[in-house]
């Protein structure tokens, strides 16, 4: 059976143990604008952490209702710095406008047209001030990615709490006609041997393409980079890390 991960937070905090290196980042661009502080697609709340113990407020908007629960959880002991609330991105009105507001680690490929992309714009937008900064971290697609060869290929391996070893492996399908990658997880756990399989679809957002969504939604570009050290975004860059404004 095809399962959703992002019902299950346990299993994506375990999973995703090794992404630590967007943390000083957004945690120095919090410190550095100051709060209020809007997290689109908060997830677990990995990156609000860092952000709350500077003493900075922090709101976090998630679709998913276990994550939202989750993250509640793990945070609850700032609850008068920070909320955690359930909502959609592209149409959440928080009759409130935020300093900072960010969408971190591919989140956003999760809107999965061009569409979605402009109403979740316009939501920023309307929720930013004329001093406020928004920023969108995610990776470039590249083709060989996309049109690899119709295989499993690894992903990343880890422990579960319980001591068990699990190794992921994954297959995809683009859809170049939608920009949709059609990614398959599959989970192996040591002792075990069936598979569990978990279905994902990324929306493949190029850098030209938005460029030009930032744009035609009001955005000013002020800066792009390709890495988290501030290097400039270009042709070899892995990460498209967009800093924009009204």
């Amino acid at each position: 059976m095809i399962k959703d991960i992002y019902s299950d937070p346990e299993l994506y905090e375990a999973a995703h143990w090794w992404k630590t290196n967007d943390i000083e980042f957004i945690a120095d661009a919090a410190a550095e604008l100051g709060g209020p502080v809007l997290e689109m697609a908060a997830g677990t709340g990995r990156l609000a952490l860092p952000i709350i113990e500077q003493g900075i407020n922090y709101t976090g908007i998630e679709l998913s209702s276990a994550f939202v629960k989750f993250a509640r959880k793990k945070l609850v002991k700032f609850r008068d710095l920070a909320q955690v609330l359930e909502g959609d991105m592209r149409n959440v009105d928080l009759d409130q406008q935020f300093q900072f507001i960010f969408i971190g680690f591919n989140s956003i490929f999760h809107l999965l047209n061009n569409e979605d992309v402009a109403s979740f714009f316009s939501c920023v937008y309307s929720h930013l001030p004329d001093d406020g900064l928004f920023l969108i971290d995610a990776f470039v697609p590249h083709p060989i990615f996309l049109y690899r060869a119709k295989q499993k290929y690894y992903v990343m391996e880890f422990d579960w709490p319980s001591g068990e070893h699990c190794i992921v492996n994954e297959t995809n399908h683009y859809d170049s006609d939608t920009q949709i990658n059609h990614i398959h997880w599959y989970f192996n756990t040591s002792g075990e041997n069936e598979m569990d399989e978990y279905r994902f679809d990324m929306h493949m957002i190029f850098p030209d393409t938005m460029d030009r969504l930032l744009t035609e939604a009001g955005f000013v570009i002020k800066e792009k980079y390709g890495d988290y050290d501030k290097t400039p975004l270009g042709p070899e860059s892995q990460l498209q890390i967009y800093v924009c404004g009204r």
